[in-house]
């Protein structure tokens, strides 16, 4: 069974499971889009994580859970009591049921921001300290923790990935605020030194968490992205290669950045659509957050226990990744077709 099959990261999964042969069932929440599930054969049933009947239903006969349904992102307009019903306490109420059914594994699509960012500005790992910067990283961080606890408790193997900034495919956030922006001809960069951060295509993504269901130890965490960090401006000249624009990306002083980011934050709020205001986040595509996580390296990780433990090695490339995402983009109309 994959939880929150109707989103992003679980669509693929789901289609790379079918691809396969694996029967699976997804459990999505009625009225979402279910024609990418329907197409891959997908047995598709209608719950919700705050409903433990429609989670003891949806598992009978499952032995193995992804768990990726959640509400995701820091989104403002949420009351923190949402974020800790579903993240937190759907969790729970899954992991019960999961158990009951007599599911053998569980894999826990966590997230980096369950982390937060490096303080010494080393890549993250999977031991480093826990510093969440919002509700949504702190309900993951506390549905991780009951996840592994369960591992401890015996019964069920439990295993725990944590995906970066991912990218590909029917991703609708990074359309507007990097892919559309750099088709214009113009991506600032921030402050005087180079950046790393994760780039992850969802291909890999999806590599990744079938390999913590096959082969990750019990109560274990791994963080699964690219084979390497990236720069800002290399991932910016990749996408603008591949889209066949030249752009400009100059460098704004963080001072001047951050009064960008309030101006964009104060029109987000009288002008509440795009560009100054992304609605799958509630949020300005530019913000002082933004100038936050991109003037240092502070959100990228190390994926030597991924490759170690779950013999992971990331199947696509940062271009090809890049030329699909903008293929798929440009066939939905989403981005202008290749000059001539």
């Amino acid at each position: 069974m994959v939880t929150g099959a109707a989103g992003f990261i679980g669509g693929h999964l789901v289609e790379s499971l079918r691809a396969d042969g694996i029967a699976v069932r997804a459990l999505v929440r009625p009225g979402e889009n279910c024609a990418v599930l329907s197409a891959c054969g997908a047995e598709i049933r209608h719950g919700d994580l705050t409903d433990a009947a429609s989670l003891e239903a949806a598992l009978a006969g499952v032995g193995q859970v992804y768990h990726l349904a959640a509400v995701s992102r820091h989104d403002a307009r949420v009351p923190d009591a949402r974020y800790r019903a579903v993240n937190v306490e759907g969790t729970r109420l899954l992991l019960e049921a999961a158990r009951r059914a007599g599911a053998r594994r569980f894999v826990f699509t966590g997230t980096i921001e369950a982390v937060g960012t490096s303080r010494d500005g080393r890549p993250l790992t999977e031991d480093s300290p826990q510093h969440p910067r919002n509700i949504y990283g702190r309900s993951k961080l506390e549905a991780e923790r009951l996840v592994r606890a369960a591992a401890a408790d015996g019964g069920l193997e439990t295993v725990v990935v944590r995906p970066p900034m991912t990218y590909g495919e029917r991703e609708p956030i990074l359309l507007g605020r990097l892919f559309r922006v750099i088709d214009k001809g113009l991506y600032p960069l921030i402050g005087p030194r180079e950046v790393l951060t994760e780039f992850c295509y969802v291909g890999n993504q999806v590599a990744g968490l079938r390999l913590a269901a096959e082969h990750g130890r019990p109560g274990e965490v791994y963080f699964i992205s690219d084979a390497r960090s990236y720069s800002l401006e290399e991932i910016v000249h990749a996408i603008a290669a591949e889209l066949g624009v030249q752009v400009w990306t100059p460098r704004l002083p963080i001072p001047l950045a951050r009064a960008i980011g309030l101006g964009f934050e104060g029109l987000g709020k009288v002008l509440p659509f795009y560009p100054f205001l992304i609605p799958q986040t509630g949020r300005p595509p530019f913000s002082r957050k933004t100038v936050e996580w991109t003037a240092e390296s502070r959100l990228y990780v190390d994926i030597g226990k991924a490759r170690a433990e779950l013999g992971y090695r990331p199947p696509h490339s940062l271009a090809a990744g890049i030329a699909r995402t903008v293929a798929w983009y440009r066939d939905q109309g989403l981005l202008r077709p290749p000059r001539d």
